[in-house]
């Protein structure tokens, strides 16, 4: 999962760096003039699940005022070397989600973020049963039919943008952002394709009714149903924005 982290101590920095790499996060440093810039794209669907950690700094509330100012729905963290009630008040205030007193652990923070996101997503607890399959949004794989589903940790990465969305349709541009970024290796545009596949003969081989769950809409995506539940959910579902247009594109090279 990608996260933003502005903390501009360089000490501070590299530790921090060091605990979310080793959990798995995929970090993208940021400094006060990433909050200077078009902000928008944050909170377009592929980017807006990704979190913001703030440590605490003079500028601090005046970042979370921009980020939410300018409609980011991300989740945003703020990080404190020590217990401060009035400023923690003033962050959660100013449209922080959560604040935080360090040292903060790569898993700790996992955790927290997850819990902000699945609420975002409409899913107070912490799995949600579709069909044969629980999933979880937690980082553990998914069940079917009671048997834990073995996954890549790419195949759980695009799962889990399916099961967060369930039961509403996700376009294969939003799993492409929410899972590769802008980040310089891109794969090739059919990659999602394949991925799906793989977990789609996953489920259907460990399902009791041989149903392989993810459903693919034409022209829209995917979303994640029971064999007597999609047809009835593709007719409801409204159609959801693209993110292909070129000026995107160009923001999302600023935004890293």
């Amino acid at each position: 999962m990608h996260i933003y982290i502005y903390e501009p101590r360089s000490n501070a920095f590299s530790g921090l760096l060091s605990d979310l790499e080793a959990a798995h996060w995929q970090t993208v440093a940021v400094g006060d003039d990433f909050f200077e810039r078009e902000l928008g794209l944050l909170s377009s669907d592929g980017y807006a699940d990704r979190p913001v950690l703030l440590s605490e700094q003079p500028r601090t509330v005046e970042h979370i005022f921009r980020l939410r100012k300018s409609g980011c729905r991300n989740p945003i963290l703020v990080l404190r070397d020590q217990r401060d009630p009035e400023a923690a008040m003033e962050a959660l205030d100013a449209g922080a989600d959560d604040d935080i007193v360090g040292p903060l652990t790569g898993p700790e923070l996992r955790a927290r973020v997850n819990a902000i996101t699945r609420r975002f997503h409409g899913h107070a607890a912490g799995s949600v049963r579709i069909g044969d399959i629980t999933a979880y949004f937690d980082g553990r794989d998914p069940d079917v039919a009671g048997t834990p589903m073995r996954l890549s940790q790419r195949e759980l990465a695009i799962f889990q943008q399916i099961a967060l969305a369930a039961p509403r349709v996700v376009s294969k541009s939003v799993i492409y952002d929410a899972v590769y970024g802008m980040a310089e290796d891109q794969p090739f545009d059919k990659v999602i394709d394949v991925y799906i596949c793989r977990i789609r003969k996953k489920i259907e081989e460990m399902s009791p009714s041989s149903d392989p769950h993810i459903r693919t809409i034409r022209g829209r995506g995917y979303k994640l149903a029971p064999g007597g539940d999609a047809e009835a959910g593709q007719q409801a579902e409204a159609p959801r924005l693209s993110l292909a247009s070129r000026s995107h594109v160009v923001q999302k090279a600023q935004l890293g």
